[in-house]
């Protein structure tokens, strides 16, 4: 084999693409390829790692040679293709002027589509996907080089990635500054922490039958110097990505330690706190060590704290996920399914799981009226969890009705803006000196 091609696909190797997508590129500007544009679609097979892991190395490159051959034999379009590396593929065609990038972009979505099917067919994994991103290179951009164009369509393809339904994007300058500000959000996280720009707010958590505080959940929010405050959906995502959630958490998890650390010293009230746990912790694991120095440094009770991971990290990861949950189990600590019912497979889970606390999600409550079939579901949900002899939570309760309702078919705890939203923690701390009685709004 070449030095120049990929001993696997036998597609070239990504130096020699770019020298020869140059030359390509440098022919359209010479005006030597009249009526044609060039299209850059990168592609990489979603859960291939699942398949090497699972099924052993020689299954994913069968697969993969497959799927090139699949799109590059008989391809008289194909400028040139490469392989990146691992499952990571990236090809140039000639694009006809006649056809729209939107056009094209729509057909290559129906050839992923129809080459899934064939390869999850062949390979029995019905999870097998494309992730395809797409740049095109036309006279009308300012030089674009072979680089730039290929990280452009991978940019797409991320972005592709992320998505639950869309298999192929286009690139267009919005992701790049939507990048741009990813960069300037990673880049500035750690001085963020320094500065004190991230303060922990706390939501109550009310007893159904008491209607007092009887715990609350620690949530992350950022605040400038300004005072105005980036919203956690501008951030949590860009910090989940790039990892950096897992200093976030652990900054949070340290301030609720020492918040209830400094209460308890004081002989002031105190109530369980709930920490969120992302998705990015399975991955290392180093959650149970920092959470166990936590407790040898504050030396609080373990049954103060509670530990809050979604539905998805449980569905995606049982495994670990278990193995995460036994850990913090050992250290006395409650451990809850938050967000249950936003996916479609959580009954299955809480037979296997021993979950303490089951969160419903607030799509139950999404209509202040509600209606009698989500009234037949959450009862059923709550009086399954009353068998299982886990606790029920509903979050996002917004009015009496609601309220009265949840009350009515025996759910413990209600959390929600008809109580109060997430608030600092000195307000925190007067809401629980307080403590809350009144139906009245907060």
């Amino acid at each position: 084999m070449s030095e120049t091609k990929d001993a696997l696909t036998g597609l070239d190797r990504y130096e020699e693409f770019l020298k020869k997508l140059e030359i390509e590129i440098e022919k359209m500007e010479k005006g030597e390829m009249e009526g044609y544009r060039i299209a850059i679609i990168y592609t990489d097979i979603k859960h291939f790692k699942y398949i090497n892991d699972t099924y052993g190395y020689q299954r994913g490159d069968a697969l993969l040679k497959e799927f090139v051959h699949l799109t590059t034999n008989g391809n008289d379009h194909m400028l040139c293709a490469a392989r990146v590396y691992s499952d990571n593929i990236v090809m140039a065609v000639c694009l006809e002027d006649k056809y729209s990038n939107n056009d094209f972009r729509d057909f290559i979505h129906s050839e992923n589509l129809r080459l899934e099917e064939a390869l999850r067919e062949k390979y029995l994994d019905r999870r097998l996907r494309l992730c395809t991103g797409i740049s095109i290179i036309s006279n009308d951009d300012r030089r674009m080089d072979a680089e730039t164009s290929v990280s452009n369509a991978n940019l797409a393809r991320k972005v592709a990635k992320e998505l639950d339904e869309e298999c192929c994007v286009l690139f267009d300058r919005q992701m790049m500054e939507g990048i741009k500000k990813e960069v300037e959000i990673t880049s500035y996280i750690s001085t963020a922490i320094e500065k004190g720009e991230f303060k922990v707010f706390y939501q109550p958590k009310i007893g159904t039958t008491s209607l007092k505080v009887i715990g609350a959940e620690a949530l992350i929010r950022w605040q400038k110097p300004d005072g105005k405050f980036v919203y956690p959906d501008e951030f949590i995502p860009v910090i989940e990505r790039s990892g950096q959630i897992v200093e976030v958490d652990y900054f949070v998890y340290r301030e609720v330690f020492k918040f209830i650390a400094q209460r308890l010293k004081e002989n002031k009230e105190v109530v369980p706190v709930s920490m969120n746990v992302s998705r990015v912790h399975l991955n290392k694991m180093g959650i149970l060590d920092y959470v166990k120095s936590l407790f040898e440094e504050y030396k609080i009770p373990a049954n103060l704290v509670e530990f809050e991971l979604t539905e998805s990290i449980y569905i995606n990861n049982t495994e670990k996920a278990l193995q995460l949950v036994e850990g913090l189990h050992a250290m006395g600590t409650k451990v809850s399914m938050d967000d249950f019912g936003s996916g479609y497979s959580s009954l299955n889970l809480l037979s296997k799981l021993p979950i303490d606390v089951i969160k419903l999600d607030k799509v139950f409550l999404k209509e202040h009226n509600l209606k009698e079939n989500d009234k037949i579901i959450i009862s059923c949900v709550i009086e399954m969890a009353r068998r299982l002899q886990i606790t029920s939570l509903c979050e996002g309760v917004e009015t009496l009705e609601q309220s009265d309702y949840l009350a009515q078919i025996g759910c413990e705890i209600q959390q929600g803006y008809y109580f109060s939203k997430p608030i600092p923690q000195r307000e925190f701390e007067v809401f629980v000196n307080e403590n809350y009685q009144s139906r009245a709004l907060a």
